[in-house]
């Protein structure tokens, strides 16, 4: 059964039905694991209290608003983190028409104004290490003392540990960069899944008999270099594919770095199409091949690793 969630743009228009109900606040970049217990729980409480669950997040990221020059990379759309509040069981997102605003706000005034303002909170549920207001200057102990005088309850969620680790967005992204995705799987409860459009490339892998598929997706946190397996998600379905992140060190010449993939058992066009690419196991490191024929072995024996992979996920 598809559950909807309302999108909330004005702080000044809020129904009635979306007030008085749980609130809980954050980027939730990645919506990993850690929010996860946080929005779950902001939804177990508001079924037992009776009452609506609020996701207070921002979009594009606070740092892009306030320092862009600090914003890091996406590791999820905003299209994404909708999806997955949705999924989580979200009644309403809000997502403030003027960000900027709202992230200058003293800590007193964003709890006051917003919070128990236009929002009429009755419970905030909030991870241990949430802050808010200008310059991130507000914390669980002072949410609670701010909000001691409202009749505002706040319950405060444990963090998620992954191998004795806490799980976060900065974790997640370290992992990224490291190549490590079967770790950032487990972190986000799900795989890396990289969004891009498919662009023309230079054909070395159509004419070695792996047509590869070029991703263009400029604001992503690409993954280490190598060769990973993984799935591609695209109008036509979900495939099995092989995916390569690097600069083609088989081919003379300096080279961005590019990530492509090769979609097992798949024919056609795919031009222009969005492609969602999701990395569940690093296979191998980019390296140098003598000529075509090594190369197109290698591709061989990385597609055989790939299914090998995949076989029963």
């Amino acid at each position: 059964m598809m559950v909807h969630m309302e999108l909330i743009r004005d702080l000044d228009k809020i129904e009635p039905r979306f007030k008085g109900g749980v609130v809980s606040v954050g980027v939730f970049d990645g919506v990993h694991l850690g929010h996860q217990k946080v929005l779950g729980r902001a939804v177990e409480r508001a079924r037992e209290l009776g009452i609506t669950s609020v996701a207070f997040t921002f979009h594009p990221h606070p740092l892009e608003v306030l320092r862009p020059d600090e914003a890091p990379p996406l590791i999820q759309t905003f299209g994404q983190k909708l999806e997955m509040l949705r999924r989580i069981g979200i009644a309403a997102t809000v997502w403030p028409e003027n960000p900027g605003e709202v992230l200058t706000m003293t800590p007193e005034r964003f709890i006051l104004d917003v919070l128990c303002g236009a929002l009429a909170a009755r419970l905030i549920v909030e991870g241990s290490d949430f802050h808010f207001g200008a310059g991130a200057s507000g914390d669980v102990a002072r949410l609670s003392e701010i909000v001691g005088t409202q009749n505002v309850e706040v319950e405060i969620v444990g963090d998620v540990l992954v191998d004795g680790e806490r799980v976060s967005s900065t974790r997640i992204r370290s992992l990224i960069t490291d190549g490590r995705v079967a770790d950032v799987a487990r972190c986000l409860g799900r795989p890396y899944a990289y969004v891009g459009t498919v662009v023309e490339g230079h054909h070395r892998g159509e004419r070695l008999g792996y047509p590869t598929a070029n991703l263009e997706a400029p604001r992503f946190l690409v993954p280490a270099e190598g060769v990973y397996a993984g799935r591609a998600l695209v109008r036509a379905g979900r495939h099995t594919a092989a995916i390569s992140v690097g600069r083609a060190p088989s081919f003379p010449g300096e080279h961005p770095v590019a990530v492509e993939a090769f979609l097992l058992d798949f024919d056609g066009e795919l031009y222009g199409e969005q492609m969602t690419l999701e990395f569940l196991q690093f296979l191998r490191p980019q390296k140098a091949f003598p000529d075509p024929d090594a190369l197109r072995a290698q591709m061989a024996a990385d597609c055989n690793r790939v299914r090998k992979v995949l076989k029963g996920k």
